[in-house]
């Protein structure tokens, strides 16, 4: 379950580039996380009680909402118009760097120690993240993309900021709500913004045609990308320790790169090479400097990709 929801996770950035090929980004949310609710309604359901019990106390309202408004709202908007204008590889590699963010906000939020290795693999993660976006050690504004994919990649490394303050933030909320339940209630509420944002934006733009492909993209990114991946990662963790999880990590930059190249045509320079290895040493170095199982779940991804 952990190598095949990793894999998952890996095409949807193939799956995403596809569909917004014919959609907006605010369109995309929309449409997406409106499936997965509709499909994640039975574990809504089952928690009903739950629900209204956090929703009835004004800490647990405020908490809910800030982990809506960061994990669903602010990272998949600066995610998915980040992926608008870069390309799948280069996000593929990006989201790799999201455990080394957590980290440093563990750091700096949680207040827990500094290790030297840990620093090392900040140097060496924001060392791998330049070479990805700058594509050389200068920044490369000629290639595919130009200056649209270098700004499309920076607001892939803002939305891990907002992924990884879900991560750390999310800690309190899943001491007393299940860690699936908690997903549904953030998927959900995440529509009281994108769905009116997604009817302005058809009624600005007028009603977008989507091509087979987009449709089957969609469809993937809802019922595989947000439902039955993290339906897997969670069956899994339930039954594993998160030091045996933490490796299957490295299965999202690598598979997802190779689809970008494969499906999309997507190119690989030099410098995307190496700034990808020292991004996957880096989470290397940060999961084997962990001390604990404890230390290595804090560093797991709580969202959907």
């Amino acid at each position: 379950m952990l190598a095949i929801g990793n894999t998952i996770w890996a095409a949807t950035y193939a799956a995403g580039k596809e569909a917004l090929a014919c959609l907006s980004f605010v369109e995309l949310n929309a449409l997406r996380f409106s499936i997965a609710t509709l499909l994640m309604t039975p574990a809504l359901w089952s928690g009903r009680r739950l629900i209204v019990a956090q929703l009835r106390e004004r800490r647990s309202r405020g908490e809910l909402a800030r982990l809506v408004l960061l994990g669903f709202v602010l990272s998949q908007a600066f995610g998915k118009a980040g992926l608008a204008m870069s390309t799948a590889v280069d996000v593929a590699l990006l989201v790799a760097g999201e455990s080394l963010i957590t980290a440093v906000l563990s750091w700096t939020v949680l207040r827990e120690r500094v290790t030297r290795s840990g620093v090392s693999a900040l140097a060496a993660g924001a060392a791998g993240v330049y070479l990805v976006v700058a594509r050389g050690i200068l920044p490369n504004l000629e290639g595919p993309g130009g200056a649209a994919r270098v700004i499309g990649d920076l607001l892939v490394v803002a939305a891990l900021f907002f992924e990884a303050g879900y991560t750390i933030t999310g800690k309190a909320s899943l001491a007393r709500i299940p860690p699936l339940l908690l997903t549904s209630i953030s998927v959900a509420g995440s529509l009281a913004v994108w769905i009116p944002a997604g009817a302005i934006e058809i009624a600005r733009e007028g009603v977008p045609h989507l091509t087979a492909a987009a449709w089957l993209s969609v469809t993937y990114l809802a019922v595989f990308g947000t439902v039955a991946g993290y339906w897997m990662w969670f069956r899994a963790l339930s039954r594993v320790g998160a030091s045996v999880a933490a490796p299957f990590l490295f299965i999202q930059p690598l598979v997802g790169a190779a689809l970008g190249v494969a499906l999309l045509g997507e190119s690989l320079t030099a410098a995307t090479v190496v700034g990808a290895t020292l991004i996957l040493a880096s989470l290397a170095m940060v999961t084997a400097g962990a001390r604990s199982s404890k230390e290595i779940a804090s560093l797991l991804p709580e969202i959907p990709q």
